[in-house]
């Protein structure tokens, strides 16, 4: 159940974010997914490319390469799952804090999405560390 639940919450994230990510690089004003560039805070970059690259690149097929990882058991998959739900609470905190983007219509979910990660992560950490012990 738990390499289940990790890889539909791996594809889950990484399509999103292969889909976001796509969008705002083709589109870096991002009309296409309703926001807008004054939303920016004015030391920002004028448009939406350099955070679609992010996003794009680390929340969309970061999190899919997670998933082969985890489908053919990489001793060291359970390490890129903790590191791909870290990663997805520190951009929710980056759009707050520093973008100071108010959406927690997305802002949850990616934080709860994250945390499970992690949560599914330290099992599979410890599932491991268990059958070590018993060897």
């Amino acid at each position: 159940m738990n390499k289940f639940s990790t890889v539909a919450l791996l594809i889950l994230l990484g399509a999103a974010g292969t889909f976001n990510g796509v969008s705002l690089t083709s589109d870096p004003s991002g009309r296409s997914l309703g926001l807008d560039v004054g939303l920016l805070p004015s030391w920002h970059t004028w448009d939406y490319r350099i955070s679609g690259l992010f996003v794009l690149f680390f929340l969309g097929l970061g999190p899919l390469i997670c998933v082969a990882a985890v489908l053919v058991d990489a001793s060291e998959a359970a390490v890129y799952v903790a590191c791909a739900g870290l990663v997805t609470i520190g951009w929710v905190v980056w759009q707050i804090l520093v973008l100071d983007i108010d959406a927690p219509l997305a802002q949850i979910p990616l934080t709860l999405l994250g945390v499970a990660l992690i949560l599914l992560a330290v099992g599979q950490l410890r599932a491991r560390a268990r059958d070590r012990r018993r060897q």
